[in-house]
């Protein structure tokens, strides 16, 4: 049986659009499709060259890659990003994972795609701009898609003296927004704080030894105020005197202040 023969088409015309760097090919004296400078120049096109089927295809295959490519690269000029982070903005303009998978091949070696280095990068930036420690840090880096190994290997980008010191400005401020707690509450409230911002105990110990210091004065007053608002509060009650003191003594213990002197303060009354 003979093969039947196809004629090839005729790259009858290359005309450059008015937008810079893109080019519309007619074949057969019709407007086909368009193709980028890059599409152009890497397939060696001219004017009257014989393209057949296969080439054609070939040709829209590799000007949709050019495009995904470029919007690739226009997503990484504003930052640095991980693979999880581009490869969720390229499927969100393309479903053909297979068009996905050759970006980011070719955006890896250029180095242009690299977790590591996105992570080390990330440490940094974070140490130097915000008030977080590093579990923060971690859980950021996971939820961004980042490697483990990647992230421990980033870990020696944390640079401990300059979070002390961070520890050091940041500690007495957090402090003074519990200004109006019990100690007991306040120290506890601080680490609570400390905690939930990624840093560990270890990094903020001692810091916060030495920068909290109790004020028996103002804890009186504290104690004071709190007792009278709550004597108010009873005093419409059909509590005997005795129940009512019990009932302030449980709830200003719950509020952390030290039962000794809950006593005292009720004794005076």
């Amino acid at each position: 049986m003979r093969k039947e023969f196809i004629m090839p088409k005729i790259l009858t015309k290359i005309q450059a659009q008015k937008k810079p760097g893109r080019f519309n090919l007619f074949i057969d004296g019709k407007y086909s499709f368009a193709v980028s400078e890059t599409v152009l120049v890497e397939n060696h096109l001219y004017k009257g060259q014989e393209l057949s089927d296969e080439e054609i295809n070939q040709l829209i295959n590799s000007e949709e890659f050019s495009k995904l490519y470029q919007k690739a690269l226009n997503y990484l000029s504003y930052q640095l990003r991980s693979e999880q982070e581009l490869d969720k903005h390229l499927k969100e303009i393309s479903d053909n994972s297979f068009l996905i998978e050759k970006v980011k091949k070719k955006l890896r070696a250029y180095n242009l795609l690299d977790d590591t280095k996105y992570a080390s990068s990330y440490v940094r930036t974070m140490v130097n701009t915000s008030d977080k420690g590093f579990n923060i840090i971690r859980n950021n880096l996971r939820a961004k898609g980042i490697p483990e190994n990647d992230i421990e290997q980033a870990k020696l980008d944390y640079d401990h003296s300059n979070i002390s010191d961070k520890l050091e400005s940041l500690i007495p401020k957090v402090i003074h927004q519990y200004r109006n707690q019990p100690s007991r509450i306040r120290i506890q409230k601080v680490k609570q704080r400390l905690i939930a911002k990624g840093f560990s105990p270890d990094e903020f110990e001692n810091i916060l030894s030495t920068s909290f210091s109790s004020n028996p004065a103002h804890e009186d007053e504290l104690l004071s105020n709190q007792l009278e608002k709550l004597w108010n509060r009873y005093s419409t009650s059909n509590l005997t005197d005795s129940q009512k003191k019990l009932k302030i003594k449980q709830t200003l213990y719950r509020k952390g202040f030290a039962l000794d002197k809950i006593t005292n303060k009720l004794d005076e009354l």
